[in-house]
């Protein structure tokens, strides 16, 4: 059993996302916020458009996946037995996920609420894509965002990790994957639903499962903000009704979705059914998980950096406009 080099696995892990994370910082430094401050928001939206406006914003993002590839590639992807997972199974840990990870999400708002910042993280351009066509303001960010985050934080960080424990893998992952999003809210919802993505992606091993997981959860928060509530905005009393309703609608199933995700949780840690396999050959031991994922050079860097980025939304320190 080898800690030093499972100590070599992480830290160059955490490496790889400091690439990425620095070059998502130079493109959005010197690229994206030049095209998206002040009276050149306006412009841009004017000469490409809302799709290619939108897609600009995943431009960061498809080069810290690109990045990342390039540091992980040759590292060894221990394979292991693969479950078949449901319908039924799937669809009971999505509403899991759901339920907390929106409680967690409640927390994280109230916190940075009382923040310095206020929580006034609003973008111009999310008014503008209230003011996109549906189909485009709703697809490229519930469907672009998933894969990109999936085949970092799932496919090419669980391949290389889960041979040192699944459930140290699967904390690693949702802890790396949370403090991507640069914010304590999102840090807290995304820490939580990377947890149960993981443990999808780790029985199951399709990355695909994890893909139209994430775009659902995404769906629902989207289809709010961007299909019903601007319908409040109309003047005329019917369509005022038909959205009234339709908002009641969504409330109810939503909130029936957050009731039946908890009973749920409940039986499952009551029934024990969350097993991890911790037979693989190369697992640390239990007395040196801590100080071998996460007290090396790639990791510690990689959370200070992603930390301060955390800290500047609580305080009201301008940050990248793809981090907020």
């Amino acid at each position: 059993m080898n800690t030093n080099n499972a100590k070599a696995v992480f830290s160059r892990i955490g490496f790889a996302q400091i690439a990425g994370t620095i070059a998502s910082i130079l493109i959005g430094t010197f690229v994206l916020t030049p095209l998206f401050s002040g009276d050149n928001l306006q412009k841009s939206f004017d000469a490409m458009g809302p799709s290619m406006l939108l897609l600009m914003i995943y431009v960061p993002q498809l080069a810290y996946l690109l990045l990342y590839w390039l540091f992980v590639r040759t590292m060894p992807k221990p394979e292991w037995q693969k479950e078949t997972m449901s319908f039924k199974t799937l669809a009971e840990i999505f509403l899991m996920m759901y339920a907390v990870s929106n409680v967690i999400s409640q927390i994280g708002s109230a916190i940075t609420k009382s923040a310095p910042a206020g929580g006034d993280i609003q973008l111009d351009l999310l008014a503008k894509m209230q003011s996109t066509k549906l189909p485009i303001a709703i697809a490229i960010p519930v469907v672009i965002g998933p894969i990109l985050e999936e085949l970092v934080f799932r496919k090419l960080m669980l391949d290389r990790t889960r041979a040192y424990g699944e459930k140290t893998a699967i904390i690693f992952s949702a802890i790396c994957f949370g403090l991507f999003h640069g914010n304590l809210t999102q840090f807290l919802f995304a820490g939580v639903v990377g947890l149960f993505l993981g443990y999808v992606y780790c029985k199951t091993g399709k990355v695909l499962y994890t893909m139209i997981m994430h775009m659902l959860l995404n769906g629902t928060s989207s289809i709010i903000l961007l299909v019903v509530l601007p319908m409040l905005e109309q003047q005329h009393t019917d369509d005022l009704a038909i959205a009234a309703i339709g908002i009641i609608l969504a409330l109810l199933l939503l909130a029936s979705m957050m009731i039946i995700g908890f009973i749920l949780l409940i039986l499952w840690i009551k029934r024990k059914r969350f097993i991890f396999d911790e037979s693989m050959p190369d697992i640390i031991p239990q007395n040196e998980v801590f100080k071998t994922v996460y007290l090396n050079t790639g990791v510690i860097l990689l959370f200070i950096l992603q930390i301060f980025g955390i800290i500047s939304t609580l305080l009201n320190i301008p940050l990248p406009l793809w981090q907020q």
